[in-house]
């Protein structure tokens, strides 16, 4: 009976094993795809431009270097604004009237107003990672500021027309530009961890350092639950003409998108997990009933 029970075990083990290795591949996969899935949808509008828009500066929460900058459609096909806040961060009217409001990550490039603007969303499957058309990798502390904002939801922000919000706006481009190492495009040159409103807010949360907040961001995390079911892109933009060679590239901005943009969600690796424990669980407590009934 003891070498019954034995053998028994070891074949259970090798299983569970199985399972559990197969629960976090294939959870990861899922991610990579429901990712990639979102990046194709956004970058084959427009007849593959991506999303086709005006940038706006002037009267929209933008200081005299940085700040909110409106993105407004120029073109017929419109993305998913499911993570904005509609009213705050958002408009999802048609034509010139949809619009949402981005930050700029890569302040070495210009954006200009009243100029057609093409942006398709960058992502690496193998990297897992976004980034600038210079190459540099989006942080986490910026995704998690980002979808904050978008949600309407971040924590000493003015969401109020006025001097406030450019306040705020100016304090939150600053941090991001921190964050991303571009220290020599900060309005206040002496920003850090303890004097600007958005930093200290990362740099007092639990449980999270500064190492943390300034990792390579993977859009197919959600970092244990920190960002919901939100995924944050850089938007790599460039001039919206055939006729210009070669194409001018314009600066890239942030955008932010709930689950499977529009699809179902994808479980995450732990709900996999738990979803295989309880089948095989349940498969063997039926394995000792047919034995004990002697079937």
């Amino acid at each position: 009976m003891l070498y019954e029970n034995t053998m028994r075990h070891h074949r259970i083990f090798p299983l569970l094993m199985s399972a559990l290795l197969l629960t976090l591949i294939s959870g990861s996969v899922f991610a990579d795809l429901a990712t990639q899935t979102i990046v194709n949808t956004f970058n084959s509008m427009n007849n593959g431009k991506g999303y086709v828009f005006q940038a706006q500066t002037s009267n929209t929460y933008y200081g005299q270097f940085s700040g909110e900058v409106r993105l407004i459609n120029s073109g017929t096909n419109t993305p998913n604004l499911s993570a904005y806040n509609i009213g705050k961060t958002a408009s999802s009217g048609t034509g010139s009237n949809f619009f949402f409001q981005s930050f700029c990550v890569e302040p070495e490039r210009s954006l200009y107003e009243n100029e057609n603007t093409a942006g398709k969303l960058s992502y690496n499957s193998s990297a897992n990672t976004t980034t600038t058309s210079y190459g540099n990798t989006l942080k986490v502390g910026v995704a998690y500021l980002y979808k904050e904002f978008a949600a309407g939801n971040l924590a000493g922000y003015n969401y109020t027309y006025g001097n406030g919000r450019v306040n705020s706006a100016v304090l939150l481009q600053d941090a991001i530009w921190f964050l991303l190492g571009k220290t020599a495009n900060l309005v206040n040159s002496a920003t850090s961890w303890t004097n600007n409103t958005f930093l200290q807010q990362l740099n007092g949360m639990a449980g999270y350092n500064q190492a943390f907040w300034l990792a390579s961001y993977d859009p197919a995390s959600n970092y244990g639950g920190l960002m919901g079911d939100a995924k944050v892109f850089v938007m790599n933009n460039q001039f919206d003409t055939l006729a210009r060679s070669p194409v001018a590239l314009r600066q890239d901005l942030l955008y932010v998108v709930r689950g499977g943009g529009g699809g179902s969600d994808v479980p995450e690796p732990a709900s996999i997990l738990l979803w295989t424990l309880g089948s095989l669980g349940a498969a063997g407590m039926a394995y000792r009933k047919r034995k004990a009934a002697g079937k």
